[in-house]
């Protein structure tokens, strides 16, 4: 599985109710359109200081897929058809942006595909150089709580997050030496 992240925030004269309501109104309209290969789309307002955030309010849409076909299919049903209108209005009232392109850990069983809805934390990890692969995944997958976590990966440095990202229902202890970022997501 794979998700596109899109990290973006309004124009300062754009209030917040009506950027709400843009996102709510494409996103029920991406559902509506059900692209190949696309599973579900969340939109999240992100609390917390990033580099790659450029505004207040900041949000990320979570937008999940099978594989990597399936983001043309996603990629097309955007701009088009009952997407058209709703992507245009956000487009418009939208200031800038940024896309990450996400991996879930190959570990993950479907028992522990992402509930997106649950999610309320996003924390970025950088594995440090030295440390091997599996090493690092042996340290996330011992995290109290993992069993209510995802893993996800940045696939081709495609995007300005660290490389690693958990999404949880709550807030992870984390050792120093994976450089923690937490972001707190609450979905709209």
């Amino acid at each position: 599985m794979l998700a596109y992240v899109f990290w973006h925030w309004p124009k300062p004269d754009v209030s917040t109710a009506e950027y709400e309501q843009f996102q709510r109104a494409f996103h029920a309209a991406l559902a509506q359109s059900e692209p190949g290969g696309f599973v579900s789309s969340l939109t999240f307002r992100v609390a917390g200081q990033a580099p790659w955030l450029g505004g207040t309010p900041a949000y990320a849409d979570w937008y999940l897929v099978d594989d990597s076909a399936a983001l043309d299919a996603l990629n097309v049903a955007a701009v088009s058809g009952v997407c058209e209108a709703p992507h245009a209005h956000i487009a418009q009232a939208m200031s800038a942006g940024a896309g990450s392109l996400l991996a879930l850990h190959s570990d993950a069983t479907p028992a522990r595909a992402p509930r997106l809805p649950a999610v309320r934390h996003a924390t970025w990890l950088t594995k440090p150089r030295d440390m091997p692969y599996a090493t690092f995944y042996a340290t996330t997958a011992r995290l109290p709580g993992a069993d209510q976590t995802t893993l996800w990966r940045r696939q081709m440095v495609l995007g300005p997050t660290p490389e690693f990202g958990l999404l949880a229902p709550h807030i992870l202890q984390l050792p120093a030496s994976l450089q923690p970022l937490t972001l707190t997501l609450n979905p709209i």
